[in-house]
């Protein structure tokens, strides 16, 4: 083989300088040394594929493994045995006008280069089943989609038609020009003076200055306090009593130490919880109790929660848990400017942080301390400002929350005495519903705890405070509340209320037992089978209903449908069969010694 020729394409296309350059000799000489060296490269692969040694027979553990790959993956190992080696030249060298076009493509398209085209796989073919099926589905989305479309143009004429409708026109009015309206709609527009008012209840009516937190007598108690005096440096300087209680370092030492707190610094730091003017401090005497809350807990009674709940402008009436809710009643709804305005604004920071303070201080407090707890918050979470803003909403869930986790914990003496508080507090219907529409359900106890204070607010009778109350109790409560006229609601609201009062129905009926022999004697010494008359009202509702949809907004809801499966459910229960579940299955998990009691 001839030895490589040194080939300096550089000095060469430089030439000397007195040369006569020209750029196509240039162009000529590059060409021919190109030449020369694509001759000698193939003239060297050659000689190297010559000297190859010769392949050796597969052996079996090689045969083995090629039989365990997959159809692609013969082809890919067999494509890589069979194919030629790569020229350098077709990896490094630019193209050039000796470079045919085809080349050129192909190394721009590697996949076509390499072959994979023939390694996709073909598409299966399609029967005629398939493309029928395909059609079908095809037209019913069609269909769905323009069914959707008539539906939201049916709507917006609707919301154009609402808001062409005088003002005047009202529930009220439509009551007014009906005559044998069945008596369960009577709930929605009640008879009385108070027809056209809604109730409200103010927690802070009572209260008329926010108070600070009184930082001159907090420093002092802390400065002269023997578990703190060692940690606030040398005597003879003034200490930074803020910044030993802000950074944590207060905290901190008196854990370590396990100090204990002269009272009237704990009253102190509880009061800076509640009371607004330095959020720094609130919070970092929030950290302190919560961090020592055995020491506070031992030191809180009914007295010590009414006072915290008295430092965030709970009024003297809303503190007594011995005295009904007393509702305001105001014309039209809660986003009127109308309604009553109080000189006291609540500091609603404060006010979440004191629930967050009481659910972290409740599992060492006694049964007297979480009724009073209770009692409290329940006044408190029916404030109407508090439910317009939903603000603190958070922080009162998870209190209630731990409430009911430590009321399942103490026994049923402590849950009918909240039951019966409950029932002597809350008197009006609109504020008993807003209450259960407010309590969580997150637990199988929740769940139960809801559905017995619907069934006290419901009948009146305290047999349901109990676990199991005797049969036969509910029939007279639910016929007197189909005649009911005590619930006022908000314009525009009435599907709302409606589904409210038919899930608290279900409620009810979820206590099967009381449809066997429950009679109603009439003046005449007849009687009636509540049972038969309380399925005749619902009814004539439901038909009521269907006909004057319209200017009760109850077509957006699914009261009608609610009002069918009640009746459905009710007809069940008096052919003595097992009840059908209804839409109560949505927010009540059924209680299964219940279940294995229902005929």
């Amino acid at each position: 083989m001839t030895p490589p020729t040194e080939l300096s394409i550089v000095e060469d296309s430089q030439g000397d300088d007195d040369s006569d350059y020209s750029f196509e000799a240039d162009l000529a000489r590059h060409k021919s040394r190109r030449a020369a060296f694509k001759i000698e490269l193939e003239n060297h692969s050659q000689n190297m594929s010559a000297r190859r040694p010769k392949r050796k027979t597969p052996t079996i553990k090689a045969i083995a493994a090629s039989s365990s790959l997959s159809p692609n993956q013969h082809s890919l190992h067999d494509l890589h045995q069979t194919r030629p080696p790569l020229s350098p030249l077709s990896i490094h060298e630019s193209s050039s006008e000796g470079d045919s076009e085809d080349d050129i493509l192909a190394f721009l398209n590697p996949r076509q280069r390499l072959g994979l085209s023939s390694l996709q796989t073909t598409a299966p073919k399609l029967t005629m089943a398939d493309i029928r099926e395909k059609v079908a589905k095809n037209k019913a989305r069609d269909e769905e989609i323009r069914r959707a479309q008539r539906l939201l143009e049916e709507s917006e004429s609707l919301n154009i038609k609402d808001q062409t409708r005088p003002s005047s026109t009202d529930i009220g009015a439509y009551f007014k020009s009906q005559e044998g309206m069945p008596a369960v709609l009577n709930v929605l527009n009640p008879g009385s003076e108070k027809s056209s008012q809604l109730p409200i209840w103010s927690f802070f009516s009572g209260a008329a200055v926010a108070h600070h937190i009184p930082l001159d007598n907090l420093y002092a108690s802390i400065r002269d306090s023997s578990c703190t005096s060692a940690f606030l440096g040398p005597s003879d300087g003034e200490p930074d009593i803020r910044g030993f209680l802000v950074s944590g370092a207060m905290a901190d030492c008196l854990e370590i130490c396990s100090s204990t707190l002269e009272s009237p610094l704990r009253q102190l730091l509880l009061d800076a919880v509640c009371l607004g003017g330095d959020e720094d401090i609130s919070f970092a005497c929030f950290t302190l109790i919560t961090t020592l809350h055995k020491q506070f807990e031992s030191i809180l009674d009914p007295k010590g929660i009414r006072r915290i709940f008295e430092l965030i402008g709970g009024s003297r009436h809303a503190l007594d848990p011995g005295k009904p809710l007393e509702a305001i009643y105001q014309e039209g709804d809660s986003n009127n400017t109308d309604w009553p305005s109080f000189s006291y604004s609540p500091n609603w920071w404060n006010i979440s942080l004191v629930l967050k303070m009481l659910s972290q201080l409740i599992q060492g407090l006694d049964n007297h301390c979480l009724q009073a707890i209770w009692g409290l918050v329940l006044r408190f979470s029916l404030d109407w400002r508090r439910m317009k803003e939903q603000i603190g909403q958070v922080e009162f869930l998870f209190l209630v929350e731990r409430l009911l986790t430590h009321f399942e914990l103490r026994g049923d003496t402590l849950i009918q005495a909240i039951l019966l508080e409950a029932q002597a507090s809350v008197t009006n219907r609109t504020l008993q519903v807003q209450l259960l529409g407010m309590l969580p359900v997150t637990s199988g106890f929740s769940h139960d705890f809801r559905k017995r204070l619907a069934r006290l607010f419901l009948s009146g009778n305290p047999a349901y405070t109990r676990e199991e109350p005797g049969p036969g109790i509910l029939m007279g409560s639910i016929v007197s509340t189909l005649r009911s006229k005590e619930v006022r609601i908000s314009k525009g609201e009435s599907h709302a209320q409606l589904q409210n009062i038919i899930d608290i129905m279900n409620i009810a009926v979820d206590d099967a037992r009381w449809c066997v022999n429950v009679l109603e004697r009439d003046g005449g010494g007849g009687s009636e089978n509540l049972l038969e008359k309380l399925i005749v009202h619902l009814k004539h509702s439901k038909e009521a209903i269907q006909e004057a949809g319209a200017e009760l907004n109850i077509e957006k809801s699914n009261a009608k449908d609610s009002f069918a499966k009640l009746i459905i459910r009710l007809e069940a229960i008096r052919q003595k069969k097992r009840a059908t579940q209804t839409v109560v299955s949505k927010y009540f998990r059924p209680n299964s010694r219940q279940a294995t009691d229902n005929p």
